[in-house]
């Protein structure tokens, strides 16, 4: 089958996106499939790499680090119609899903949508709670997806989400898989040890370690606040903080404010085929997110042998088993708690360990792809998409 993937976010902005992208390219293609990505480039230019075609674009006002493009009739995006894929599979709701309609207007093919962001969270916050805001996510949710023959989303999480609540009745939860081989790579001692040693990290000295994008959705600063009183009961740690964004100033000046220069580490936007080397060199993955919807951290966390402490949240669900492969808390004391047990105890580490590499398995890219090949092939085989209107589509059975 001839697959084209779309994304506003790829190798030109790292993240859970760009990874879910790439284990599903790299799982469809052992598959046997030819599979080709349209994003962004990270410049006014447009060009190819490979099978990656990116079309030029501009820095978006609405988020940092985000890009978008008006380039809609692009020679690339007419070089993809050409080609006739068969599917096209969305995987952000910008810039690229406008390409991806055209091609699909062109090609007379369905296109899948994938949603991997609570957006009602993200503008509103708790706000997204009221009925106000639940119905107007509810018609800009019915607006966006009524084009696509079918959704998906990677997580339980994601069925309650305001904005998919007129897609209830045909939403489908595959969970996010990732490419395990890259993380299960391990470090030799004495690359370890100087790794950690660049980073200021004795033998004595634990790390607790987090991968993430620095936005303030991600609650980083909690983490941050925890440690004055964690210091206290474990003095011999360090907090590791690996990834870049837009909160990085403001999770820089809350550690100079406790006093915790010597204690927090802000390592920095890694390339992609260094990241499994910061987790080797960590103890403990800590996260207190509750914006995730199906965190790839978390399953690369799991994939390098990291015990993990995190704090609840549905998303932990079928991840994160209390006391097996780590700790979920609800409250500081809890953090405190859990966070002392794990680093001062190597054999629970280990144990906890073990089994999140053993958990992993569930998640590699082959079983991704497998499960969402399923997908396009009821896609394919029941409906193509017709006029409804002069600029709407629907979709009729075959």
């Amino acid at each position: 089958m001839k697959i084209l993937i779309t994304t506003d976010c790829y190798k030109y902005n790292l993240g859970g996106v760009t990874a879910v992208v790439l284990a599903l390219c790299s799982g469809l293609r052992d598959l046997g499939h030819e599979v080709k990505t349209l994003s962004l480039s990270n410049c006014g230019k447009s060009f190819r790499d490979g099978e990656d075609y990116y079309i030029k674009s501009f820095p978006a006002p609405y988020y940092q680090g985000m890009r978008m493009s008006l380039a809609m009739h692009d020679p690339l995006i007419k070089e993809l119609e050409e080609w006739k894929p068969d599917i096209i599979h969305v995987q952000s709701e910008g810039t690229t899903y406008q390409m991806a309609l055209r091609i699909m207007k062109c090609c007379s093919i369905p296109i899948v949508m994938t949603c991997h962001t609570d957006y009602a969270y993200f503008v509103f916050r708790d706000l997204k709670y009221t009925r106000l805001v639940k119905a107007a996510m509810g018609l800009a949710g019915k607006h966006v997806y009524r084009r696509a023959a079918e959704v998906t989303v990677p997580s339980q999480k994601a069925t309650g989400f305001p904005h998919l609540s007129s897609q209830t009745d045909r939403i489908t939860v595959i969970p996010n898989g990732i490419e395990l081989d890259r993380f299960r790579q391990r470090l030799s001692d004495n690359e370890r040890h100087e790794l950690r040693e660049s980073l200021g990290i004795d033998d004595k000295t634990m790390a607790l370690l987090i991968v993430s994008r620095l936005s303030k959705e991600k609650n980083i600063g909690e983490i941050i606040s925890y440690l004055p009183n964690l210091l206290k009961k474990s003095p011999d740690t360090k907090l590791v903080i690996v990834g870049d964004g837009p909160d990085r100033k403001h999770l820089e000046k809350l550690t100079c404010s406790l006093q915790l220069e010597n204690n927090v580490i802000f390592v920095g936007r890694v390339a992609s085929d260094n990241v499994w080397r910061y987790y080797d060199a960590g103890d403990v993955f800590v996260s207190a997110s509750v914006f995730e919807v199906h965190s790839i951290s978390y399953l690369e966390a799991m994939a390098n042998g990291l015990p993990m402490l995190c704090r609840e949240d549905e998303a932990l669900r079928g991840v994160l088993e209390q006391g097996e492969n780590g700790l979920i808390y609800n409250s500081p004391d809890e953090f405190y708690d859990y966070a002392c047990k794990l680093l001062n105890d190597d054999d629970l580490r280990t144990r906890m360990g073990s089994c999140s590499r053993k958990r992993a398995e569930d998640f590699s890219s082959d079983n991704f792809a497998s499960k969402m090949f399923e997908i396009y092939e009821e896609a394919v085989g029941t409906c193509t998409p017709v006029r409804s209107g002069s600029l709407e589509y629907d979709y009729k059975l075959r």
